[in-house]
């Protein structure tokens, strides 16, 4: 599947994870604008998530970086999923999002990309996040499939503040509306599509 990425979108490399960690974590410096001395600290940052992306099968990762709006997070999964997906399948999988998809879920819609209908989930943290200490992150999930493949892509955009969100959801959309079959996958799939709250990034995405 072809993605037309954000120019305001820097990818980490994540085919090789020593210069991803490198590149990551002089991405996450310029965010915090840390002083030389803080190399060490924030390389050991990275490399913490990119080896939790590497783990959980992730073959896309970024940091966007619009203007007016605070960074985010891309992420992008291969799932499997099963043949014929169609309408009714994806309205299927919302329903299944809305219903176990947890607390923070706040709105799934059905989008039309080039390739077929897409699931889009969004994620809005609340008090149940806050009373458990977790990360408050604002998400975008899409389910994006690829037709005559039993391919799907989860994107996941997850960004630590408010801060220009609306510039995220526009962004975001766009990329989902560019989705275009591709002859070769840069991820093997690795699993049915499924709804689990700990395979979002959030605790890497909410530490940038």
């Amino acid at each position: 599947m072809k993605l037309a990425m954000p120019s305001s979108a820097r990818q980490v490399p994540l085919a090789e994870p020593a210069r991803a960690v490198r590149e990551f974590a002089g991405i996450i410096g310029e965010i915090r604008d840390a002083p030389a001395g803080a190399a060490a600290d924030l390389e050991a940052l990275a490399a913490e998530a990119v080896e939790t992306a590497v783990r959980e099968g992730a073959f896309l990762m970024a940091v966007v970086l619009p203007e007016d709006a605070d960074p985010a997070l891309l992420t992008g999964v291969a799932l499997v999923v099963p043949p014929g997906w169609d309408l009714d399948t994806a309205d299927s999988l919302r329903d299944a999002v809305e219903d176990v998809g947890g607390p923070d879920v706040r709105e799934t819609v059905v989008v039309d990309s080039p390739i077929g209908p897409a699931v889009v989930a969004q994620r809005v943290p609340g008090v149940e996040q806050a009373r458990a200490r977790l990360p408050l992150t604002l998400q975008l999930q899409a389910f994006i499939p690829e037709p005559g493949t039993g391919r799907m892509l989860m994107l996941t955009l997850a960004a630590p503040s408010r801060r220009g969100w609306a510039v995220h959801q526009g962004l975001f959309t766009a990329l989902v509306a560019s989705a275009s079959p591709s002859d070769t996958s840069p991820a093997r799939p690795r699993r049915r599509a499924r709804v689990v709250e700990d395979e979002s990034f959030e605790e890497y995405t909410y530490r940038l």
